[in-house]
């Protein structure tokens, strides 16, 4: 299935005459401010004599309608200019992401409200793509993780796939030995903890023993998958970075028949060995040019966890940028 919101559309936007010359020209040349508000869904505005031509994803030209309705709303008085038409955009997409973009979802406990528009559009990939091999890539703290278990959840529910698959590879931490037991991967890993935090925000305890008892979720270590085939089931590889080569190679061929992997993670956080290369980061590689899989890309922008991760992770970006090597 396509995703509805990324059918491209034209729509003409009226404005009374009397605000046409004064709207218009200050809109088409905030023109560039209003993509990096709307991304990642695409708009153009161009003027016309009695408003603009919006012409872009479905998403981004309705949200430009209520754009140019709220500027008609506008107080007479107002300094109109183009921060005046950033900050209103800003504002429609605020609003619009609380109700008109919020998702109502079956087998979810409460309706799952988005906090960036790129989340509404990596949320309506994973529920409308009929791609088999989905990823998210992106900083810390911009739901990926969140999202992806919410669409396999409702997926699940409306009988697409009969089986939920979570993993993540174990990472070693400080003082931590690899031992033969550990090595076998046979154990549960206590690392998947975040994954099972947004299973019980989305749909409780009582539901998430229910749909374990019954096999339709099951979270595994990721060294119980090699060998293994599944089919029909929404597999979900969290934390993607810190998987070498070899494993990301194993995993990733583990589709069977009408089964789709997402995998995610953020390729700037990668706890491996300094002399071994991140499995993510050579997939992404590897995928580059072709139309293997959907990849869905988050910007620090997109962190919602709080504005101060946002900012610090901006700080790590410069000092990377600069070559230096933060202090461990």
């Amino acid at each position: 299935m396509t995703d509805p919101t990324r059918i491209l559309r034209a729509q003409d936007l009226e404005l009374p005459p009397e605000l046409v010359e004064r709207v218009v020209p200050v809109v088409v040349a905030a023109g560039r401010q209003l993509e990096q508000v709307f991304r990642p869904y695409r708009l153009r505005l161009s003027p016309l004599p009695g408003g603009a031509r919006a012409e872009g994803d479905d998403v981004a030209v309705s949200l430009a309608a209520k754009l140019f309705e709220a500027l008609a709303e506008t107080p007479a008085s107002s300094l109109f200019d183009e921060a005046l038409v950033v900050e209103t955009a800003t504002s429609v997409v605020e609003i619009a992401l609380k109700h008109d973009l919020a998702f109502r979802l079956a087998g979810l406990r409460h309706p799952l409200r988005p906090m960036s528009l790129s989340q509404v559009a990596f949320m309506n990939a994973l529920l409308y793509s009929d791609r088999s091999l989905i990823l998210g890539v992106g900083p810390t703290g911009t739901g990926k993780t969140h999202l992806t278990v919410a669409a396999a959840l409702t997926l699940l529910t409306q009988g697409r796939f009969r089986h939920i698959v979570i993993t993540r590879p174990h990472v070693l931490l400080e003082g931590e030995v690899m031992t033969p037991a550990l090595r076998a991967e046979i154990e549960p890993d206590g690392q998947v903890t975040a994954t099972e935090h947004a299973l019980r925000d989305l749909i409780g305890l009582e539901e998430i023993k229910r749909l374990t008892d019954e096999g339709l979720i099951e979270i595994t270590p990721l060294g119980r998958m090699r060998g293994r085939t599944f089919n029909k089931s929404f597999i979900i590889i969290d934390e993607a970075q810190n998987m070498s080569v070899p494993k990301m190679r194993m995993a990733a061929t583990r589709i069977g028949r009408d089964t789709r992997l997402v995998i995610i993670g953020d390729p700037d956080q990668v706890d491996l060995p300094r002399d071994e290369p991140s499995g993510l980061a050579h997939l992404l590689d590897l995928l580059e040019g072709t139309d293997v899989a959907l990849v869905h890309r988050f910007e620090r922008r997109h962190i919602v966890r709080n504005t101060i991760v946002a900012r610090l992770e901006e700080l790590y970006a410069q000092q990377a940028k600069s070559g230096q090597k933060a202090a461990a």
